[in-house]
């Protein structure tokens, strides 16, 4: 069960898990790795279990944690990086532990593996972040939830939150979705100057009138109505946005109106579709992250609920007689 590393004849102490794993260890890379280490060392010295001719100093971390704790102490000659490849087993408590042993670069390793999972997994991601008390991550993984539905899946790490964390999260995703639907009641985000000009056509490809593609009537662009599939274009994403607020989904929709346009035969439509469209997105989808960018995580409502005692609420009732007193 222990790797070779952990059984080298050199070794001079053993670190018991709490789970009853021996690991031989050289106390020097301990020491070079972090100075908490000194303590363990003292107390190996002061140890009456001994095996062999190694004293024992027991730990309250599994073999598993110390396992990867300790692969990073040590030199990337002897060990490989140690891999955190499950979050949901690893990532709290290598934290606590690296914390606990002032291991810092190790710390840095924890948070850049739970930030590779956001993409995939950011409600999960959220709930150990906020299980951590990272609160840098859990922003992240809120901003990365926004490309999935209001109400997400459930989540075993859903049980390490709180219902006020959840409801901080759900809140700021409600308020991203209301936030967006601006870009579809005002498009002066598309026909002012800002909008990128394309083959020097500007937006004037959007419009009917030039084919004979129908026109739509959900939308106007400075008083002139835009192709009916660019509309529909426009329409699904707007719905999709106020659910999934975020730049992804506005990409998302690029191949389905690629599909349909050159299904239609249209060969005015069809002149570099998928360069305009995809430049058109990309466009939309910087408006998006814009808006949400602008729309900030309660972070006092994931403050630790701190409960008012029986002696704080008497002790606020008596300053408030006393101030009424004196205003008498």
């Amino acid at each position: 069960m222990v790797a070779p590393p952990f059984l080298h004849a050199k070794a001079d102490i053993i670190l018991r898990s709490s789970d009853g794993v021996d690991f031989r260890v050289i106390t020097l890379f301990l020491s070079l790795a972090s100075s908490f280490f000194d303590s363990i060392i003292e107390q190996a010295a002061q140890s009456d279990q001994i095996e062999g001719d190694l004293p024992i100093v027991p730990v309250e971390e599994n073999h598993r944690v110390l396992d990867i704790c300790l692969r990073f102490c040590y030199p990337s000659t002897l060990v490989e990086d140690p891999p955190l490849h499950d979050i949901s087993e690893d990532i709290i408590p290598v934290l606590e532990a690296a914390r606990k042993y002032s291991l810092k670069p190790l710390e840095h390793k924890v948070r850049q593996a739970l930030k590779s999972h956001m993409e995939k997994e950011p409600l999960r991601c959220f709930a150990l972040a906020m299980r951590a008390q990272l609160n840098i991550e859990a922003t992240l993984a809120a901003e990365y939830t926004l490309r999935q539905s209001l109400i997400p899946a459930r989540v075993p790490e859903i049980d390490l939150i709180t219902a006020k964390e959840l409801l901080a999260l759900l809140t700021y995703h409600h308020r991203c979705g209301i936030s967006v639907q601006s870009l579809g009641k005002d498009l002066s985000w598309i026909t002012s100057a800002g909008y990128p000009i394309l083959n020097g056509t500007g937006y004037q490809w959007i419009i009917s009138g030039s084919c004979s593609c129908e026109s739509g009537s959900r939308f106007l662009l400075n008083g002139q109505q835009p192709l009916k599939w660019w509309s529909d274009y426009m329409e699904k994403s707007m719905m999709s946005l106020y659910d999934k607020p975020s730049s992804h989904t506005v990409l998302a929709g690029i191949g389905d109106t690629v599909r349909g346009v050159r299904a239609s035969g249209c060969s005015q439509c069809c002149s570099n579709i998928l360069t305009k469209m995809t430049g058109f997105a990309e466009f939309f989808s910087k408006k998006v992250d814009t808006l949400t960018a602008k729309v900030d995580l309660d972070m006092e409502l994931l403050k630790p609920f701190v409960p008012i005692t029986l002696t704080t609420a008497q002790g606020g009732m008596k300053k408030e007689k006393k101030k009424e007193r004196k205003k008498k």
